[in-house]
């Protein structure tokens, strides 16, 4: 990943989390109900008039819309977006109207290698409406990514990551979570880019597109992943350990392989660190959309 895109409130709140890396170049696309002050971005207005705006404010702001049809009608050209190259991560949450807009600013970025976050939200808690709206927005862009228009696509569900931490407070629900997603993609977007110390990585099954993302619980020697994935093809196992206990203790890697045996084909990656503690990041990849759904959305 070198360019974080946030689209909406809940794609802009966890692109903020990125900026606690230097590493990564962060945009962020919302509505907003000042017209005068967006002209600019439903205009063709040159490159520098665009980054000025974000110097200012950090975010490009889009007229507010009465909901996600008229987001995907009217969504305008971005002209900034073809000045990003590379790889891209797209993040937006399903819940929120600006979603319809996802597919044409997409577009957009189709000089890129895209790969998109998909927040899902409590989808009980959503009115028919906003129910059926979500339901087309989660099934298109799977069918776009296993199709290969799309490098991949990370599902999160919320109320999965609330089972799998403790005390999560009512002020500061979304923070904890945002911080526990950026926290996992980062390091394992470190170490896809790092050297192991030894290895059994190899490319996922063909077509297997959809993943979520999730951590091994070495206590309960359980994975907690951060969404259910239905008929997981592959699971990759990152094992962040200290660097001493991979120089004195010998049993590590028989433990390592006898955790990662399962019925689903598994690889794994072991790293030096310099944590007193030590951690292991998982990814799960299938091939299978994902139909989780709930009444109102049938």
């Amino acid at each position: 990943m070198d360019t974080i895109i946030g689209l909406g409130q809940a794609g802009c709140n966890i692109a903020d989390e990125f900026r606690k890396h230097s590493q990564y170049k962060i945009y962020k696309i919302d509505a907003s109900d000042d017209s005068d002050q967006n002209d600019w971005s439903w205009a063709s207005y040159d490159l520098e008039s665009e980054v000025s705006v974000f110097e200012r404010s950090g975010v490009c702001n889009i007229l507010r819309q009465p909901g996600a049809e008229e987001y995907e009608k009217n969504c305008p050209t971005l002209n900034f977006l073809k000045d990003i190259k590379g790889e891209v991560l797209f993040i937006v949450g399903g819940a929120g109207d600006i979603s319809g807009a996802s597919l044409s600013i997409l577009e957009q970025l189709k000089h890129c290698s895209i790969s998109i976050l998909y927040i899902r939200p409590d989808i009980n808690a959503l009115n028919l409406i906003k129910s059926r709206q979500e339901w087309v927005t989660f099934n298109v862009l799977q069918e776009y990514t296993r199709s290969g228009i799309f490098k991949r696509i990370y599902l999160i569900d919320n109320l999965q990551i609330e089972k799998h931490l403790e005390n999560v407070p009512v002020i500061g629900y979304y923070d904890k979570l945002n911080n526990m997603i950026v926290s996992l993609l980062h390091m394992i977007n470190v170490y896809d880019h790092i050297g192991s110390v030894i290895d059994t990585f190899s490319n996922p099954p063909q077509g297997c597109r959809i993943s979520t993302i999730g951590f091994y619980d070495s206590e309960l020697h359980e994975n907690k992943l951060f969404y259910l994935l239905d008929n997981v093809k592959e699971i990759r196992y990152y094992y962040a350990i200290n660097k001493k206990k991979l120089e004195t203790d010998s049993d590590i890697l028989k433990k390592v392989r006898e955790q990662a045996e399962s019925d689903i084909k598994t690889s794994y990656g072991i790293f030096s660190t310099d944590y007193e503690e030590d951690y292991v990041y998982t990814i799960a990849h299938t091939s299978e959309i994902q139909r989780q759904k709930n009444e109102k959305s049938t």
